[in-house]
């Protein structure tokens, strides 16, 4: 038992200050670092519960509007919105290189602030493919979110992909 202890005294003192060594330097790098632009982008009057901000669309009425901003102080403007998938809300940053889902053909210039998507269910349902259609109204209590993701080029020619927005359809 006392060769035993011994070993586990030994252990222990070598242990300790190989962890302390490993561990001296701060966490850095891509693979830790939050990826957030340099230039915030909001959805104005969205509702965010969770990480993705959400608009609430009710189906009978069909009208989707979809407001996004940068702060007025920003030193750049969004130059255009360079590209734009809808879908299921499983889509994510690289389904912005795909061909399935794309909202628009090409490029939507802006040069502003903000940049206001005015869409419908209908027309909605026409740029989407399969389960991702809202063919009928949810039932009540269902949860049903569809979701959009967009590419904008500022005026300095960066690119920043916000967090995905998703709309919750409403009977």
């Amino acid at each position: 038992m006392k060769k035993y202890m011994k070993f586990l005294n030994l252990l222990f003192l070598v242990a300790i200050p190989l962890v302390l060594a490993s561990c001296d330097d701060e966490f850095e790098g891509e693979i830790v670092k939050d990826n957030k632009p340099a230039v915030p982008v909001t959805f104005e009057g969205a509702t965010t519960v969770g990480f993705s901000p959400y608009y609430e669309v009710s189906f009978a009425s069909g009208n989707i509007s979809i407001v996004m901003s940068i702060p007025d102080n920003a030193s750049v403007d969004i130059a255009e919105v360079s590209n734009v998938v809808a879908g299921a809300t499983s889509i994510n940053v690289a389904s912005l290189n795909g061909t399935a889902g794309q909202y628009f053909t090409g490029p939507v210039a802006v040069n502003g602030k903000t940049f206001t998507l005015n869409t419908t269910i209908a027309e909605y349902n026409t740029k989407v493919t399969g389960a991702a259609r809202i063919l009928t109204a949810p039932a009540a209590g269902a949860l049903v979110e569809r979701a959009f993701m967009f590419r904008l080029t500022m005026s300095d020619g960066s690119l920043i992909v916000p967090v995905q927005c998703r709309i919750r359809i409403l009977p």
